[in-house]
């Protein structure tokens, strides 16, 4: 059975074995549970927990709410975990070229340079005794698109696991971001041609994750450019075509999915060699790469 609703402007669904009896009831206060946190991490919504923090840690410490503190000192962990491949308080970038309400456009100079000022999980200082947060820089912002649907893909399987006792569901965000209680069977599209399957991946009990640019680009001048932009440099990342990351958590494969997509190939490599609860499958133009130990069959 399968159950679905739109919430961070796009469909999260659950499936759920055709025997389970509370399906209904599970995926309804699973979805309610998404709608909760899109109130509190939505940077579209000005009334939103991150919005607020946005505003008033320009001007210094604010105090914030405690699942939100929590989830950013663990994307900002991630940031320095990955080198800040992927970087929660770049939402200056994000602005620059026009990802945030548009219009999608390619900065000058001076303003791109202006944005990588007030970009960087550096530029933020946490007071734990607190629970605060402020910036160290003018114009820094949070943006939790790459992480949101995947935090609230595991807060709500947390929740039908803890209330009504699943054993066996897969949730997914977007069509980005999942996570599998149980054993199921995923596939992966190609980027190239969505409707040919570029691999299957069999997870248990873990979490996938997969960034590109084949659905938010613009097209400027003859070049193609993507939203996946790399915090360092400014500009979008143009390396993979796709990039999937496992990981216990849908928040962590998220992330990781990102970061990936920014690090490339070898780097990648080193990092899931270094935390072995981690894998990817990166596309490029040549080659579909398995890295880690994924249960993944390549079909082209």
């Amino acid at each position: 059975m399968q159950i679905a609703r739109r919430a961070m402007a796009c469909e999260f669904s659950l499936v759920f074995p055709a025997a389970v009896r509370d399906a209904v009831a599970a995926g309804c206060a699973a979805l309610d549970e998404v709608e909760r946190l899109e109130a509190l991490i939505s940077a579209y919504q000005e009334d939103s927990e991150l919005c607020r923090i946005n505003r008033e840690a320009q001007r210094g410490p604010v105090v914030a709410d405690g699942e939100v503190y929590g989830l950013l000192r663990v994307a900002c962990g991630i940031s320095a975990a990955t080198g800040g491949a992927f970087d929660p308080a770049a939402g200056a970038l994000v602005k620059a070229w026009g990802f945030f309400r548009g219009p999608r456009r390619v900065p000058g100079e001076s303003e791109l340079a202006a944005a990588r000022a007030a970009s960087g999980w550096g530029a933020v200082a946490f007071d734990g005794a607190r629970r605060s947060v402020a910036f160290r820089h003018p114009g820094v912002e949070f943006n939790l698109g790459a992480i949101g649907k995947g935090y609230a893909v595991d807060r709500a399987i947390e929740l039908v696991r803890e209330r009504f006792g699943a054993t066996r569901v897969l949730m997914q965000g977007g069509g980005s971001s999942l996570r599998a209680l149980g054993g199921w069977t995923v596939d992966l599209a190609d980027p190239c041609r969505p409707v040919r399957t570029l691999a299957r991946v069999r997870l248990r009990d873990r979490a996938l994750g997969t960034s590109g640019a084949d659905h938010q680009f613009f097209v400027h001048e003859g070049r193609r450019y993507g939203h996946v932009l790399h915090p360092r440099t400014g500009v979008p990342a143009s390396t993979l075509l796709s990039a999937s990351a496992l990981a216990p958590t849908a928040l962590e494969a998220d992330a990781l999915s990102t970061a990936f997509f920014v690090m490339g190939v070898e780097a990648t490599r080193r990092f899931c060699a270094a935390h072995p609860a981690t894998a990817a499958v990166l596309v490029d133009r040549a080659r579909v790469h398995v890295i880690g130990n994924p249960d993944v069959e390549v079909m082209v």
